[in-house]
């Protein structure tokens, strides 16, 4: 109980009078307790609004930040119940979002949300988890290529999404040709047993598994170092969702910025859901992506840029390599695919 003050008795000179001091604090420290409380009260009372999230691929540190806030209950704190479900192999994520199987939808590239609008899907980027796209590809050290401009009419093995992504970009730059995919499974094991051979990987994840694998280092080439612009991880929403429920776009996006920031100061509170959903992720893997991120300023950017953050610049230089590989019409406004409504 609140401490009664003394000058509250000391003008009253009978035990009666001095009870009823007592009692009138009493009260006083009651309503003011339940004042101070209300507001926490309304929060954990308020009504969840249920979203699903889905993520670029199963489980990872790459989403650390989303799982971060999800731990700490961010999310919950401004009104939404959301559910993070993991992609992967055989999952669609375009079409799920299209259809409404899941409401917010994490993309690799900047790409998708381009892709979503010219098929007639009004959807909008809303905050870019890396503000360096991780994408690489590797080789071997001792095999004459130095540079990216050295893999041109090699064989490179690159997933299917990839043909409509980073490649065109890869065409328009450096002079590659279709005639060079070959495909790629997701596993290191044919890279491996090929001296020659060039993947796709990202910067986080594959070098880390060659070197536990063989104990040396491959040789990697971040695409963003070559010119890539896309941003990483970015959030894309439908316009349906923006229009409705803006304050629930809002509590995503914040909260995620948020989760981001701490994760990548202490990412203890993620790993146990991270690990709940996909076991493969060891304490050393966790560890090196932590440490490729920072070093490579894939979340935080550079030169202060804050987390999240995106900028017209950048989305219109992007729209133009789509266009000069043929992929996006002339003139094309890039304000249709984009907005930072809720990054002020």
């Amino acid at each position: 109980m609140l401490p009664i003050p003394s000058r509250l008795i000391a003008r009253r000179a009978s035990p009666r009078d001095a009870r009823s001091a007592r009692r009138a604090w009493s009260l006083r420290a009651a309503r003011l307790a339940a004042c101070l409380l209300l507001p926490g009260l309304a929060v954990t009372a308020q009504a969840q609004d249920k979203l699903t999230f889905l993520t670029s691929w199963r489980a990872q540190s790459e989403h650390g930040g989303y799982y971060h806030a999800q731990a700490k209950g961010y999310y919950r704190q401004c009104g939404l119940d959301l559910q993070i479900r993991q992609g992967g192999p055989g999952v669609d994520p375009k079409t799920l979002l299209v259809t409404g199987a899941v409401d917010i939808l994490m993309a690799s590239y900047s790409d998708t949300v381009f892709q979503l609008v010219q098929a007639g899907f009004p959807a909008k980027a809303v905050m870019a988890g890396f503000q360096r796209n991780p994408q690489i590809l590797m080789t071997h050290e001792g095999n004459g290529i130095e540079k990216l401009e050295d893999m041109k009419g090699k064989p490179i093995m690159i997933a299917t999404g990839s043909r409509t992504t980073f490649w065109p970009f890869l065409r328009a730059r450096y002079g590659f040709s279709d005639s060079q995919i070959r495909p790629y499974s997701g596993q290191i094991g044919p890279w491996l047993a090929d001296p020659g051979a060039i993947q796709q990987g990202l910067v986080s994840n594959e070098p880390f598994r060659v070197r536990k694998e063989t104990g040396k280092s491959p040789k990697v080439f971040l695409l963003s170092h070559g010119g890539y612009q896309s941003y990483g991880s970015v959030i894309v929403v439908p316009q349906t969702l923006i229009d409705g429920k803006p304050q629930l776009v809002q509590c995503f996006v914040s909260s995620s910025r948020r989760g981001w920031a701490e994760f990548l100061a202490d990412p203890s509170a993620a790993l146990p859901l991270i690990r709940k959903d996909n076991p493969d992720n060891p304490d050393d893997l966790v560890a090196n992506t932590l440490q490729v991120f920072k070093a490579e300023k894939i979340v935080e950017g550079v030169d202060g840029v804050p987390i999240g953050a995106m900028t017209e610049a950048r989305w219109k230089a992007h729209a133009d390599m789509l266009t000069e590989a043929g992929l996006l019409p002339a003139g094309f406004d890039v304000r249709q695919v984009f907005t930072t409504q809720f990054l002020r």
